[in-house]
């Protein structure tokens, strides 16, 4: 399993705001832009994803401390077998086969009352240009219980197709004596506006002459924040050939305003040429 903490370079007990710190420093030292290794970014941005949550670095925590040294792993270690079995997850699993988890012998088993209410799944489709930026959006939700609730959901810029957001209290309310489950919202993003997404970077087409290939020229791309990007076409560009536009795609992170690229493909028209037009750039 991989250690987080020591990716980051910090401990175990460091405070958000010195696990920040590190990420921002590594984060501009291995960004590819600037020189850096990807493998090394990707890596870093992985650790920061899961230690700046809370619940997700309880979560990783609580992994590494069963996971890794669960049953005796690792020589010496003071994992003490209770401790394990004191948790919820693990009584649930044992006492689903009526068995003692403590003892290994069989018992009656005890279902215990769900601590909430279910969570709820659905599922919201935007565009690339929706998520360019933190957005918020009002959808109406049909509650188990049958009643229906309009909810505010805000989304961060630069959200990945296919990713699931929990939204805590927003989910089934039928039992009044339990707490409220959760809102599961898994975001669909489609390509829009003339770009295509990979990652973080945007793919676009645009067709040019042969004579503007052959002599070189400029045109205008408008980004998915109506911003206006002049893009040089060097002379001698050949057909399928790709403008790199470093810095104009979508979001990687906010806090140290970092975003993929925008990749412009050539496509070369070849016009219909008469006989005279012909003999006039034969010699050319």
């Amino acid at each position: 399993m991989k250690n987080y903490y020591d990716t980051l370079g910090v401990s175990e007990t460091s405070s958000d705001s010195e696990i920040k710190s590190a990420f921002r420093k590594l984060a501009g030292q291995h960004h590819p832009d600037k020189g850096g290794n990807e493998a090394q970014f990707k890596e870093v941005n992985e650790a920061y994803d899961t230690l700046k949550n809370t619940e997700k670095r309880q979560e990783y925590d609580a992994m590494r401390k069963y996971g890794a040294q669960g049953f005796g792993a690792r020589g010496g270690s003071s994992f003490n077998m209770n401790d394990m079995f004191d948790n919820d997850v693990f009584q649930d699993f044992f006492s689903g086969f009526g068995i003692n988890p403590r003892t290994g012998g069989h018992t009656r088993v005890h279902r215990s009352r769900p601590r909430q209410n279910r969570n709820l799944n659905i599922r919201l489709t935007l565009s690339i240009k929706e998520v360019y930026v933190s957005c918020e959006k009002t959808v109406s939700v049909r509650l188990p219980s049958g009643r229906d609730e309009i909810v505010n959901i805000k989304i961060p810029a630069g959200c990945q197709d296919g990713v699931t957001f929990k939204y805590r209290g927003m989910g089934d309310d039928t039992d009044k004596n339990l707490s409220r489950g959760d809102l599961l919202v898994t975001v669909s993003v489609l390509d829009s506006d003339g770009f295509t997404r990979k990652m973080n970077d945007l793919w676009t087409d645009r067709t040019i002459s042969a004579f503007d290939a052959m002599r070189g020229t400029e045109f205008k791309v408008q980004t998915l924040d109506n911003r206006t990007v002049n893009v040089h076409v060097p002379a001698g560009t050949q057909p399928g050939g790709v403008l790199n536009l470093k810095g104009q795609g979508m979001p990687v992170h906010d806090t140290l305003n970092i975003k993929g690229n925008i990749y412009v493909r050539i496509n070369i028209t070849i016009p219909t040429l008469s006989k005279n037009e012909l003999e006039k750039i034969k010699d050319l």
